[in-house]
C-alpha cells in the first residue's frame, strides 16, 4: 500500500505576505455557501443561532478564545470538530449532507490557526495582531498544518494521524480528535513500522 499525506493538496502555510493570508472574506464564506447556507443564512434559514453571511455577528459572537470558533486552535475549535465527526453523529454538520472535502476542511483549519481573520484588508484591532504575524514573521510565524499520514497495522486496518514521537520499538501518533497512542512497530505492517522508523530518524 503506497502513504499518501492526506492534507497534502491542501495545505496551507502562511505567507510573509498579509494580502495573501486566508481570511473569511474571500476564501471561508465561499466554502460557507456551498455547504452551510440553507440551515446558516439570513438568506435562507439561520439554525442555532448561527448566521454565516453575518460577518459581524460570525466575528462577535462565534470567534474566540471559548468560542466556537477558537482563533490560533483549530484543534479545539468546535466548528472544526463538527466537520470532522462521522456523518451519523448527531453533531456532525453539515447535518444531512455529505462531508466537506479535505481540501476545504483543511483550508478551514489553516484559516482558524492563522487567527481566524474576518477581513484581512480591514482587520479589527484584535485581528491585526495576527495580520501583523503573518506579516512580519514569514511562514515560520505561525505553524502550518499538521501531515495526516495512512497508517496500517498487521490486520489491514488504517487510521488517520499525525506522527508526535517515535523509539526503535514503538511510534506515538495524534488523531484528529486529539488522542494520542503508542503503538508497538510490530503490530503494524512493513511499510507503516518503515514509515515510522524513517520519521523517528529524522
Amino acid at each position: 500500500m503506497k502513504f499518501c499525506l492526506l492534507a497534502f493538496s491542501g495545505l496551507f502555510i502562511l505567507s510573509s505576505n498579509a494580502e495573501d493570508m486566508i481570511d473569511y472574506r474571500s476564501d471561508i464564506l465561499p466554502i460557507m455557501k456551498e455547504h452551510c447556507w440553507k440551515c446558516h443564512s439570513n438568506e435562507e434559514n439561520v439554525k442555532g443561532s448561527l448566521a454565516l453571511d453575518d460577518l459581524d455577528e460570525v466575528r462577535e459572537s462565534q470567534i474566540g478564545t471559548y468560542n466556537l470558533i477558537r482563533p490560533g486552535n483549530a484543534e479545539e475549535s468546535n466548528f472544526v470538530e463538527r466537520l470532522l465527526l462521522n456523518s451519523s453523529d448527531t453533531d456532525f454538520m453539515p447535518r444531512k449532507a455529505e462531508k466537506l472535502p479535505e481540501k476545504e476542511i483543511e483550508k478551514i483549519r489553516a484559516w482558524i490557526d492563522q487567527g481566524a481573520v474576518i477581513d484581512a484588508k480591514k482587520p479589527t484591532e484584535k485581528e491585526q495582531v495576527w495580520v501583523d504575524k503573518a506579516g512580519g514573521g514569514g511562514a515560520s510565524a505561525m505553524p502550518s498544518l499538521p501531515e495526516y499520514l495512512t497508517w496500517t497495522n498487521q490486520a489491514g486496518k488504517s487510521i488517520e494521524a499525525v506522527f508526535v514521537s517515535g523509539t526503535p520499538d514503538s511510534v506515538t501518533i495524534k488523531m484528529r480528535n486529539g488522542k494520542q497512542f503508542q503503538i508497538p512497530l510490530s503490530s503494524l505492517d512493513s511499510e507503516s513500522a518503515a514509515l515510522a522508523s524513517k520519521l523517528t530518524k529524522q
